[in-house]
């Protein structure tokens, strides 16, 4: 995953985050105002419009970020797995998000006062070049699917999606293969097409063994393969 998360207590759980690049003892400041947070339903955790009053590690389950049409439809925009941050745009901007965070059942998270961070980051401002690599990273994916996606074929664009979403919830993607949690109605929701067809598109992807579906995720046996055909080099 993005991070893999282990340990049982907010002090284990930093240890593994950027945090832990400033040593022990001064991390021993977000130790103290940190929680963990449990859900057994789905919880919206902050509204479009509102600030966020906390930066969430996601440990386990996922968030989703959804926005609504004037119509009241509602699409998910994005989707953080655990290991993920939601997120630190909200620690550094003043302009609130025009989506909704919605984190799923059963799922756990560390919270961090936005506040309290903020006054981490400006005594310790090593951390920010590692924030910027993080934020950076989500962006390169955001233009390298809008790029592709206005050029792709239909069956290419769902490969694509595939692709950069294995980037994001991955450190790294590799030949050994990887696999992907996602379900098909929220590629469908990505991808702007009808579950019927992302039914369609996906069939055609398992078809070149390119994925293999099971309950709620897809493995990529060979992610390189799949990136190549979604970029037309693969014959």
């Amino acid at each position: 995953m993005t991070n893999p998360i282990s340990g049982t207590n907010v002090r284990e759980i930093l240890a593994q985050t950027v945090f832990a690049a400033v040593g022990a003892e001064a991390m021993e400041d977000l130790v103290r105002v940190a929680r963990i947070e449990h859900f057994k339903l789905p919880t919206l955790l902050s509204a479009a419009g509102e600030s966020p009053t906390h930066l969430r590690l996601v440990i386990s389950g996922h968030v989703e970020l959804v926005t609504r049409h004037i119509s009241g439809s509602e699409i998910v925009v994005g989707h953080i797995a655990a290991g993920g941050w939601v997120t630190w745009l909200a620690v550094f901007m003043t302009q609130a998000p025009t989506h909704d965070f919605y984190i799923s059942a059963s799922s756990s998270c560390l919270a961090l006062p936005v506040k309290d961070v903020q006054s981490f980051c400006v005594q310790y401002p090593e951390i920010y070049p590692m924030v910027i690599r993080m934020i950076g990273h989500r962006m390169r994916l955001l233009i390298e699917w809008t790029g592709q996606s206005v050029l792709a074929t239909p069956v290419q664009r769902m490969a694509k999606l595939l692709s950069v979403l294995a980037q994001e919830q991955n450190r790294q993607t590799d030949q050994n293969g990887v696999t992907l949690y996602v379900t098909q109605a929220r590629l469908a929701s990505q991808a702007r097409c009808s579950r019927q067809t992302a039914n369609q598109l996906l069939q055609q992807l398992e078809q070149e063994g390119l994925i293999v579906p099971g309950y709620g995720q897809f493995t990529i046996p060979d992610w390189t393969r799949l990136n190549h055909f979604a970029e037309g080099h693969l014959e």
